[in-house]
């Protein structure tokens, strides 16, 4: 038998989240089993549990898509000698598969990936979700060595990966973010520029380091407050993908001056993005994590039967870096 923190309703992560036994899972064909030792807490958790993504599939829900661990059992068709492997998993929670706030966890083998020696396990569990989003946001915009980027939001978890990812790829990064700290974070990602998220300074600094052409791409975290200005910061023929708009879900688009520009816009909803570009996306997350482009942030650790105050804080504490749920 495992531990799993699990919730059979939804409410508040502290009042609903509790922690059961479950019988450790079998690996199918083409799966495996990971000992969980550290699961990472992201906002589609909590708005599953809270029922803001609609009700539950399920009589008993076990969260957590991502998570860092070691493989403990391969199914049938798994290929090489991956026993004891140092993994990161991400997609734990999508379909038929529970999620990893559990001792253990089953996996298609494809979302195991080999964890560096040089990578905590707390790291491993930081990427899933928000490295996901950012490679498809920027492999959307088919970035390349040299363009410039402009990534809002450079110290929240998504803009944080972007920035790292971009230098990566061998991008000229400028990121937007709010508080001195948020800064600071996305500085020590990499980020070239770094300016407040005044449209001024943004028009101001983007002028100043393309020469007035324009950003090639920019990583959006809120499309309905930089819509209006957003066509001013991007070169014609450039484009834009953005994975939130929650300070206007409905925003209204002057047409003309996107159109006249060329000026692509994406949506970016990871879980929903076919087969073969989530595998391109997890490539390049993979080659950055192994050349060492992320820089591990933790706000805060949580033990396994804690994980409902874990969504509450995620919810509610504002935090800086990851929310780590620490399994073993």
């Amino acid at each position: 038998m495992m531990k799993a923190a699990c919730y059979r309703m939804q409410g508040q992560g502290s009042e609903v989240i509790q922690l059961e036994e479950f019988p450790i899972p079998q690996p199918g064909p083409h799966e495996v089993i990971v000992q969980v030792h550290a699961h990472g807490v992201n906002p589609t958790d909590c708005k599953r549990r809270s029922g803001f993504r609609g009700p539950m599939k399920h009589e008993v829900t076990i969260p957590g898509f991502d998570a860092a661990g070691t493989i403990s059992q391969l199914g049938s068709d798994v290929v090489g000698q991956r026993v004891n492997q140092r993994v990161w998993v991400w997609e734990a929670a999508l379909g038929c598969w529970d999620g990893a706030a559990a001792e253990y966890v089953r996996v298609p083998a494809s979302r195991a990936m080999l964890l560096p020696d040089s990578a905590s396990m707390q790291l491993g569990a930081s990427l899933g979700v928000p490295a996901f989003t950012a490679a498809h946001a920027l492999r959307l915009g088919n970035a390349h060595p040299g363009d410039v980027v402009l990534i809002t939001g450079g110290g929240g978890a998504v803009g944080n990966a972007a920035v790292a990812l971009a230098k990566f790829m061998g991008c000229h990064v400028l990121a937007t973010a709010r508080s001195q700290e948020q800064q600071e974070d996305a500085r020590l990602a990499g980020a070239d520029h770094v300016v407040a998220p005044v449209a001024e300074e943004i028009a101001r600094k983007i002028a100043e380091v393309t020469n007035g052409q324009g950003v090639q791409h920019m990583v959006d975290v809120d499309l309905g407050g930089h819509l209006e200005h957003a066509w001013s910061y991007v070169a014609e023929n450039g484009s834009i993908a953005s994975y939130g708009s929650a300070s206007n879900p409905k925003p209204i688009l002057d047409w003309a001056k996107y159109m006249y520009r060329n000026i692509s816009i994406h949506g970016v909803a990871i879980f929903e993005v076919p087969e073969e570009d989530k595998l391109a996306a997890a490539k390049l997350v993979q080659q950055a994590l192994e050349q060492k482009f992320f820089v591990e942030r933790i706000a805060k650790t949580f033990p396994l039967e804690e994980t409902g105050f874990a969504h509450d804080y995620q919810e509610t504490g504002r935090p800086r870096g990851k929310v780590i749920v620490q399994v073993s």
